[in-house]
């Protein structure tokens, strides 16, 4: 058989595929979506491993309240809104003064827009590596920052407000929300910092309602705004604002109930000098009953473990359901030369050799086939563009 008779032959395949063409891109789908899920499962699995685990492993210890040590670092590490017992800040002055360990304190408890809060202090940014994409880090009370993904989906940045969610509608004891002043974005870091608002651990309480300042209210003119006084005070009513802002004149009269060694927080994250600081620490955090010490890459590769057991089993599911697909594609395929038996009759009468018959067919099949390929290429690259510890939020 000549070059020229399979040159004809594989323009007259892709002539019939065209004509018929809704058949052809059914078709070519099927194959691609069988070819794609396995290739995009197998991506995201992978993918999804080696972030989740370079975050543990770079987090050396946490430390929370007694509970589950799962929801401990998905939430200190992801943010994620696992409901975490508090405990007293006094904790991290303890293992700061120890001279064995860094710690940072984080409070986990507040949301904004919709997305988490991390009241901490600026060490966690140098401690993770981030730096200000735009305008600077928060200094005082009432001052955030923003991860890259909440700035482009709120659109907001560097002079803008923010407003903390409620708690809820019968929550009378948490004080109103809080208007946060942006003074900064961070860079892009492909993390779950992308998606948090950051500040200081007096804003957070002071979402919490552990602290509040003082509003300046003019008895004569607001008379219908008040409803008491405390010590001389005027209080005002939830006529005067639906939320609260510190603005650097009421700063002053900032202040916390309680002492400031009691105040909440939900995580710490310890960082030894070296090992030996970390064993010592570890032995005498160990026996606190109170308390929960983790180590983040061992409780995440137990995750990981439960997540690719169910992986290999999706895995199977999807081969299964890929040959299932081929096979009915084949049976379509056979049907289909068998409803072209008088077309093929003619072609034969007019000449074609066996051969050039053989090459049609295949041809048909492969073109198909390239088609499908491509596809399933096409999604395995957009996956890419998926945040990496997608599989750990979607175990969650």
């Amino acid at each position: 058989m000549s070059t020229r008779a399979h040159i004809h032959a594989i323009s007259l395949a892709w002539r019939h595929l065209t004509f018929h063409g809704f058949r052809s891109c059914t078709i070519i789908l099927a194959l691609g979506i069988s070819i794609a899920l396995p290739l995009v499962t197998g991506s995201l699995l992978d993918r999804g491993e080696t972030a989740t685990m370079d975050r543990a492993q770079a987090t050396p210890l946490v430390l929370g309240a007694p509970g589950g040590s799962v929801d401990l670092v998905l939430a200190s590490l992801w943010f994620l809104p696992e409901p975490l017992d508090s405990f007293a800040i006094s904790e991290s002055d303890a293992i700061n003064e120890s001279q064995l360990a860094t710690s940072i304190p984080l409070s986990l408890a507040a949301r904004a827009s919709g997305h988490p809060v991390v009241g901490t202090d600026v060490e966690y940014l140098r401690f993770r590596g981030r730096s200000i994409g735009q305008g600077r880090s928060f200094a005082v009370p009432g001052e955030c920052v923003l991860g890259a993904d909440v700035a482009r989906s709120t659109g907001l940045g560097p002079g803008d407000v923010i407003l903390t969610d409620p708690e809820g509608l019968l929550d009378i004891g948490g004080g109103y929300p809080l208007r946060l002043r942006i003074t900064g974005v961070l860079e892009k870091s492909e993390s779950a910092d992308d998606a948090a608002v950051f500040c200081d651990l007096r804003t957070s309480w002071i979402i919490a309602g552990h602290g509040h300042v003082h509003i300046e209210i003019d008895e004569e003119t607001d008379p219908h705004v008040l409803m008491g006084e405390n010590e001389g005070r005027p209080i005002a009513s939830s006529a005067v604002t639906p939320y609260t802002e510190l603005t650097a004149d009421r700063l002053d009269s900032l202040h916390f109930h309680g002492a400031a060694s009691d105040l909440p927080i939900e995580a710490i994250i310890i960082i030894p000098n070296d090992e030996k600081s970390g064993t010592i620490l570890s032995a005498r955090l160990d026996r606190r009953e109170d308390l929960l010490l983790v180590t983040p890459s061992s409780v995440v590769r137990e995750i990981l473990e439960r997540v690719f057991r169910v992986g290999a089993l999706v895995g199977g599911v999807l081969l299964a359901t890929g040959a299932a697909t081929l096979a009915v594609i084949g049976l379509v395929l056979v049907l289909s030369v068998r409803l072209r038996k008088d077309e093929l009759t003619t072609l034969r009468m007019i000449g074609i050799s066996r051969g050039t018959y053989v090459t049609l067919l295949l041809s048909e099949v492969m073109i198909l086939i390239v088609f499908a390929a491509v596809i399933g290429m096409l999604a395995v690259w957009a996956s890419s563009f998926l945040p990496a510890d997608l599989v750990l939020r979607l175990a969650n």
